[in-house]
């Protein structure tokens, strides 16, 4: 682990969180963000907007949008929904 941060390189141990080429410094920032971003969710509820790199797994994420949005009354099936990206 010293090795790691010597280099500015995120320890193995520590790169389960989630995957990134980033160096060290870049990472920890990023981590930085990400759990801030979180942290305003769970205090003051859901965003309007959601930064989908800030989730582990997005995938299972947008999913449970789909999921939501077409459990609600007189809405298409989950199959039929689709997402839009802001770039």
């Amino acid at each position: 682990m010293l090795n790691s941060l010597l280099k500015n390189v995120v320890p193995k141990a520590w790169s389960n969180a989630y995957f990134s080429v980033k160096s060290l410094a870049n990472w920890n920032n990023d981590l930085k963000e990400r759990y801030a971003f979180f942290e305003l969710w769970a205090q003051k509820g859901q965003p309007f907007v959601y930064h989908i790199s800030y989730f582990t797994y997005p995938t299972g994420f947008t999913t449970s949008l789909l999921q939501k949005f077409s459990r609600k009354a007189g809405s298409p099936s989950i199959d039929r929904l689709e997402l839009d990206f802001l770039t």
